[in-house]
């Protein structure tokens, strides 16, 4: 029997399957990082292949049976496309988007870590800040949410965490996070 699911989420991932399939992977509002089907996505005629974007932020409708889900519909609330017109803003967002892979464990939600990730997407989609002081702020709101904050808030020190814990390596940032030292 199949159960059908509504999920607000954001496309963190997205790898292809078979033919024209795609297996994403979305972090939902209420309920953490969940695995789907696209069936066709890579299809030239298919409805759904924004669904299978990455950055595609929307509400997914999923067929579940089991253990596996379809995506069935999608009516997206912001795909951020702008973002891949600028290398450095989107060089910011998969970062983002790694962070979200990398720490959440399957089927667990943290709410302030999405609120987080949307917030930081946005930013850098729609407003003028510098991609640096966005990603910053970001990365200081991510870690706090994930129980790693830093006395006074600060990056230095967490470079030993990053690697352990989810193999994104702090000095890939470097020269991109080029903001004054009181901040990071």
């Amino acid at each position: 029997m199949n159960e059908i699911l509504t999920l607000d989420g954001l496309c963190i991932k997205s790898v292809a399957y078979g033919e024209s399939d795609n297996i994403i992977t979305i972090y939902a509002d209420k309920r953490g990082k969940i695995s789907a089907k696209v069936r066709a996505a890579r299809s030239a005629k298919s409805k759904l292949r924004y669904a299978a974007s990455p950055l595609t932020f929307a509400k997914y409708v999923l067929a579940v049976k089991g253990d596996k889900a379809t995506v069935t519909a999608c009516d997206v609330y912001d795909n951020f496309f702008s973002l891949t017109a600028d290398m450095r803003k989107f060089y910011a967002a998969c970062t983002v988007l790694e962070f979200l892979e990398k720490t959440q464990p399957e089927g667990e939600f943290n709410g302030a870590l999405f609120l987080a990730s949307l917030n930081c997407l946005r930013d850098l989609a729609y407003s003028q800040k510098a991609e640096e002081e966005v990603l910053c702020d970001f990365l200081l709101s991510a870690l706090a949410a994930a129980g790693y904050a830093r006395p006074a808030g600060k990056l230095r020190d967490l470079g030993n965490f990053l690697f352990k814990k989810t193999d994104v390596v702090l000095t890939s940032l470097k020269g991109f996070l080029s903001l004054p030292d009181r901040r990071c």
